[in-house]
């Protein structure tokens, strides 16, 4: 049975473009279900292993050897160089004034936490929700642990690609819609970007300027929902944000988001959709397409979408009867109840298949 599921993993390997293809849907699909993230991996664990390069697509790859990746690595390495994992434990432990042992077992066990957190009082509200995001510290291990991640190979350098894509972006202005620990505003920093950091949520903002401040790095702070300066920005990025904006300031966001950019600015985003459990109560979202709606009436024409997973939008002018047709084939598309039902069908069938294939080549 081992030498029958070893050939069969050979053969598809062979397939590599198509493996590389159907393992990001897989993904899509199989992060949805109710296991949440999980703990996060050590890639200091003996057991664990080299990251899988197989399954990397050609712009993983690409991002993984580029010039650009190091300036994303100097972003988590400590102040003067070192390694990057004593980049990460050095400024959690030095923040939150506790040893590096301790912020390396927060940093896999964050989910954990972030449970306790988001459990401790009623998130059903948008005013719940949102007192969620202005007291949360687990989010601070899970994300600077799993930029460190990123510079192993075990993480997948989302930033790194779409700095990478859209090539010289020096002296452009950059708002980071959900800056998180800063890491992306870091690196656009490094590019030669004038970067503003903005997120809901306080202590994530404080910790992301403490970082940059300790590294010299200049950038201007927004805590939200203060409203961006109108017209202001080149380019808009939300890297796995979007799914956590309440249903009902989700039209708001995005329409803040076209009015900070400059007419045929960017906006760069991606839409991290889970299925509706205990450990995926923050993603309140278990579809794209809502999202995806709510970014286009707003003003935001879909470009490219990079790597299966990254959405690029351009803003564009809200007026006139040629944007009124265009709109209204957005909602055909995304918003109709045909849109809708046929999204039902293809998911359904898209998990039984590929639930499948997951687990013969992981066999």
């Amino acid at each position: 049975m081992t030498t029958s599921r070893n050939s069969a993993r050979r053969v598809l390997r062979r397939l590599s473009p198509l493996t590389r293809m159907l393992h990001r849907v897989a993904l899509v699909v199989l992060r949805e279900d109710d296991r949440g993230q999980g703990a996060h991996i050590d890639p200091e664990d003996p057991e664990l292993g080299a990251p899988d390069r197989q399954r990397w697509t050609r712009a993983h790859r690409d991002a993984v050897a580029s010039l650009t990746m190091e300036s994303f690595r100097d972003a988590v390495r400590p102040p003067g160089g070192g390694r990057e994992r004593d980049g990460a434990l050095g400024d959690l432990s030095d923040y939150y004034d506790i040893s590096p042992d301790e912020a390396l077992q927060r940093c896999l066990t964050w989910e954990d936490a972030s449970l306790d957190e988001w459990e401790a009082a009623p998130r059903d509200t948008p005013g719940g929700i949102a007192k969620f995001y202005d007291s949360v510290t687990s989010w601070s291990f899970d994300l600077l642990w799993y930029s460190y991640l990123q510079c192993t190979g075990h993480g997948y350098p989302k930033s790194v690609i779409i700095a990478d894509r859209l090539h010289d972006l020096r002296g452009s202005r950059i708002l980071d819609l959900g800056s998180g620990v800063g890491v992306t505003g870091q690196l656009f920093a490094a590019l030669g970007c004038r970067v503003t950091l903005a997120d809901v949520s306080q202590p994530l903002l404080d910790f992301a300027r403490w970082r940059l401040e300790r590294r010299g790095t200049d950038a201007e702070y927004l805590h939200l929902p203060a409203e961006p300066a109108a017209g202001a920005y080149d380019l808009v990025t939300a890297l796995d944000v979007m799914v956590h904006v309440p249903p009902s300031e989700l039209d708001e966001t995005v329409r803040r988001v076209h009015r900070a950019l400059r007419p045929g600015g960017l906006f760069v985003t991606s839409y991290d959709v889970r299925r509706r459990a205990r450990n995926n109560a923050w993603h309140l979202y278990d579809d794209d397409l809502p999202l995806r709606w709510a970014v286009q009436r707003a003003g935001l024409v879909p470009v490219e979408l990079l790597d299966g997973i990254v959405w690029t939008y351009r803003a564009v002018a809200t007026d006139g009867t040629s944007w009124r047709l265009r709109k209204a084939g957005y909602w055909l598309r995304l918003a109709s109840p045909p849109a809708r039902a046929l999204r039902r069908v293809r998911r359904v069938a898209a998990r039984a298949a590929l639930v499948l294939f997951y687990r013969l080549i992981n066999a």
